[in-house]
C-alpha cells in the first residue's frame, strides 16, 4: 500500500473531493421530500426543520476550527465526511421522523469540520504561488456537488427507495473518509508544529481570541454581507424575474442556473487571477460589477424580459463566482499559521448568521416595497462587502490592512 501523500495536486484533489460531497449532502435530502411525506406524514413545516437541522453545523465551525489546531486538520476532515456520511446512511435506517431528525443532526454537525479542515490542509500544502487556484478547485467541487445531488438522490430513489437511496450516498461518504485517512499525510500537523500556538490548556474562547488577528473579523463582516446578496440572488430570482421582468416562472429558474453556471465558470478563471494580481482589487472590481449589472436590471437600463435577464444574470454570477478564491486567500493571508483553521471557522460562521438573516430580510422588503427595491438591497449588500475590502486594503480598518505581500500574498506582479 503507497503511503500516505503531501503532495499538492493529491491534497487539492482529496480535499475538493471531500468539498464535493459536502455540498451533495446538504441537497441530499430535498429531492426525497416527497417519498419522505408519505413515509412520515410531513407538511412544508417538517420539511424546513429537516433542512434547518442539516445546517446546524455551520454554526459550529468555530470550535471546529479550535479543534484542527489542536489535533490536527487531517483527522478532523476525516471525521467530518465519516461523520457527515454516516449520518445521511443513518437517515435511510430511520423508522419514524424524530429519529430522522437525530441522523440528520449527526449529518450536521459534521457538515462543521469541512470549512475550517478543507481551508488549512489547502494552505499548509499548497505553494503560495498557486494557492488560488487551490481554492477555485476546492470551491468549483462544491458547485459540482450541489449540481449533482438532486440528480443522483432523485435518481437512486426512483430507482429503488428512498432508504436505499440515503444508505448508498452515506455509506459512500464513510467509505471516502477511509480513503482520505489512508491516503493522506498529516500536511498541517507538520506546519504547526514549527509555529508556536496558544497552551491546549487554554479555555476555548482565550485560544480563539489569540489565533485571530485584526484582520479576520473585518474579513468576517465581508463574508456576511456577500453571502447575503448571493443568498438574495438565489432565493428571490424566479421572482423577481417573473415580477419585474415579465417572465415565467420557468424563465426565472432557467436564469437562476445561468447564475450559478456563470459563477462555477468565474471560481475557475478566479483561481488563476488570485494568483496573479491583488486579491483585494480582484474582489472590489468584480462586486461592484455584479452590482452594477444587478441596478442595471432593477432600473430596466438594459430593457426587460430574456434579452436583459439571461446575459446580465450571467454577468451578476461570473462577478459573485471571480472573486472567491481571492476572498480565501484574504483569510489565509490575515491568518497567523498556527489559526487558519479558526479563522475560516469564524468568517465561515459569519457566512452563516447572513444567510439565516437575508431572506427574511428581503423577504420583508419584497413585501413592503416590491421585488425590484429588494433587488436593489441585493446589490447593496455587495458594494458593502466590497466596500469592506476597499478599507481593509486602504489600511482604514483592521491591523496589517493585508497589504499586498503580507504572508505571501501576491503584489499585482505576475508570479
Amino acid at each position: 500500500m503507497r503511503p500516505p501523500t503531501d503532495d499538492p495536486r493529491a491534497v487539492v484533489g482529496i480535499v475538493s473531493g471531500g468539498h464535493f460531497l459536502s455540498h451533495f449532502y446538504l441537497l441530499a435530502f430535498p429531492p426525497l421530500f416527497p417519498m419522505l411525506r408519505e413515509s412520515f406524514d410531513l407538511d412544508a413545516v417538517g420539511f424546513g426543520l429537516v433542512m434547518s437541522v442539516v445546517a446546524v453545523g455551520m454554526f459550529l465551525q468555530v470550535p471546529a476550527g479550535a479543534l484542527v489546531e489542536r489535533v490536527g486538520a487531517k483527522r478532523v476532515f476525516v471525521a467530518g465526511v465519516a461523520v457527515t456520511g454516516g449520518g445521511v446512511a443513518a437517515a435511510g435506517l430511520a423508522g419514524s421522523y424524530p429519529l430522522l431528525l437525530a441522523a440528520t443532526l449527526v449529518s450536521g454537525v459534521g457538515q462543521a469540520a469541512f470549512h475550517p479542515a478543507d481551508y488549512t490542509l489547502l494552505d499548509a500544502a499548497t505553494d503560495r504561488s498557486r494557492e488560488g487556484r487551490s481554492f477555485g478547485v476546492h470551491t468549483f467541487g462544491g458547485y459540482v456537488g450541489f449540481a449533482a445531488a438532486p440528480l443522483a438522490v432523485g435518481a437512486l430513489a426512483t430507482a429503488f427507495d428512498w432508504r436505499l437511496a440515503l444508505l448508498l450516498v452515506g455509506g459512500a461518504g464513510v467509505g471516502y473518509a477511509l480513503f482520505a485517512g489512508l491516503a493522506l499525510a498529516p500536511v498541517h500537523r507538520g506546519r504547526a508544529e514549527e509555529t508556536p500556538a496558544p497552551s491546549d490548556r487554554a479555555p476555548l474562547l482565550e485560544r480563539t481570541r489569540s489565533l485571530l488577528g485584526p484582520d479576520v473579523l473585518v474579513l468576517a463582516v465581508f463574508f456576511m454581507g456577500l453571502v447575503m446578496g448571493q443568498k438574495g440572488v438565489s432565493t428571490f430570482t424566479p421572482l423577481f424575474v417573473a415580477d419585474r421582468l415579465g417572465m415565467t416562472e420557468v424563465a426565472g429558474n432557467g436564469v437562476l442556473t445561468v447564475f450559478f453556471a456563470a459563477g462555477a465558470v468565474g471560481v475557475l478563471l478566479g483561481g488563476v487571477v488570485a494568483d496573479r494580481y491583488d486579491p483585494h482589487l480582484v474582489v472590489v472590481g468584480a462586486l461592484t460589477a455584479g452590482s452594477a449589472a444587478l441596478v442595471a436590471l432593477v432600473a430596466g437600463l438594459a430593457g426587460t424580459g430574456p434579452t436583459a435577464a439571461f446575459p446580465l444574470f450571467a454577468v451578476v454570477g461570473l462577478c459573485y463566482g471571480l472573486p472567491l478564491p481571492s476572498r480565501d486567500r484574504l483569510v489565509s493571508a490575515a491568518s497567523s499559521p498556527a489559526g487558519v483553521g479558526t479563522s475560516f471557522g469564524v468568517v465561515f460562521t459569519a457566512a452563516a448568521v447572513g444567510s439565516s438573516i437575508s431572506p427574511t430580510l428581503l423577504g420583508g422588503v419584497i413585501e413592503r416595497s416590491g421585488t425590484g427595491i429588494a433587488f436593489a438591497v441585493v446589490a447593496g449588500f455587495f458594494l458593502v462587502a466590497a466596500g469592506v475590502v476597499a478599507l481593509l486594503r486602504l489600511g482604514l480598518v483592521g491591523g496589517r490592512a493585508g497589504r499586498p505581500g503580507a504572508r505571501g500574498e501576491p503584489t499585482g506582479e505576475d508570479d
